[in-house]
């Protein structure tokens, strides 16, 4: 299947672009819809305008589980999806699936991160697969269960910047109210796995509300019982990735369509609420050397996708 690019500004060459006209127009309807349909932040204190992607790929039915993004290099990325061991590589020009490799039978994938020429793929219960490089098969090096209590686990992304592994937990610590409301991202040495993992960030729901609340985000609120208003946003992090310029931490929670940037002291950066027509369970979040962001989303109620965000000063230096 050649997936669907789809131009989403009026005016652009549309002659490159391979699906028919019908299937084309309903995605531009969509595309187009983002600004109405998405609350909250747009965006604008990161360097992407979340309303405009520069690209959208459809992506064939055997990704519709797509559930994790990592750069392989200017003109692949790489995912797995949520029942196979495998490693699909895309293409960032057509969105098209250049390779696949098996490492292992049927499994519940959720991340995958990129070290080097090694790759690190992340199984929901915590057990980690290390994997050498494309020219090896993919195979197996080691593999290893992360020392963290932990059962729901979905994110893995690498920070340059510390050389570590990143590792962003789904569920919570239950038990106390403490345990409720932080969200804390683990760090991995991923040249001494055997080591425990360290905390490299620990942030706290309701601190980031009131920070969001303070920059003019609209947080969702939930009424219950006697009509008090509560805050709806759960921020189960189902991806995490670094921004390269400037070491920004990136999470999305796909159970609440979320992107949270913070800073590397974890200080709110941006709250974008994600337009849940284009990507509706959105669980995959890479950069790429052009600067570029993309996030992927499972196909739910619709074809799964590649998006690709440009940087805002690319785009408005193009006429």
């Amino acid at each position: 299947m050649v997936p669907a690019v789809l131009p989403v500004v009026a005016g652009r060459d549309i002659r490159p672009f391979l699906c028919p006209m019908r299937t084309l127009l309903p995605f531009l309807m969509l595309v187009s819809a983002c600004a109405a349909a998405q609350k909250g932040s747009p965006g604008k204190a990161i360097p992407y305008d979340m309303r405009d992607p520069a690209q959208v790929f459809e992506l064939p039915s055997q990704l519709n589980e797509i559930s994790a993004l990592t750069d392989v290099d200017a003109e692949t990325i790489a995912c797995v999806h949520d029942e196979s061991a495998s490693i699909y590589f895309l293409s960032t020009r057509t969105g098209r699936i250049l390779d696949s490799v098996a490492f292992a039978g049927p499994a519940d994938m959720e991340g995958l991160t990129r070290v080097g020429n090694e790759f690190f793929a992340l199984r929901s219960d915590g057990l980690v697969y290390r994997l050498g490089d494309r020219a090896s098969g993919m195979a197996v090096r080691d593999t290893f269960r992360l020392a963290i209590p932990n059962r729901n686990i979905e994110g893995l992304g690498y920070d340059d910047r510390s050389g570590m592994v990143l590792v962003s937990p789904k569920d919570l610590q239950k038990g106390s109210k403490a345990g409720k409301d932080e969200r804390l991202i683990h760090a991995i040495d991923p040249h001494a796995t055997a080591m425990a993992p360290r905390a490299a960030l620990r942030l706290s729901l309701d601190r980031l509300e009131r920070e969001a609340e303070a920059l003019g985000i609209e947080v969702p609120k939930d009424t219950k019982g006697k009509g008090k208003a509560k805050s709806a946003l759960k921020l189960r992090y189902s991806s995490v990735a670094v921004d390269p310029t400037n070491g920004h931490y990136y999470l999305l929670s796909a159970v609440d369509r979320t992107l949270l940037v913070v800073d590397r002291s974890g200080s709110l950066v941006d709250l974008v609420f994600l337009d849940p027509k284009l990507l509706p369970k959105a669980e995959g979040i890479t950069f790429t050397p052009d600067g570029a962001m993309w996030l992927s989303s499972e196909g739910k109620g619709r074809s799964p996708v590649l998006v690709r965000y440009a940087l805002k000063k690319e785009r408005s230096a193009k006429p």
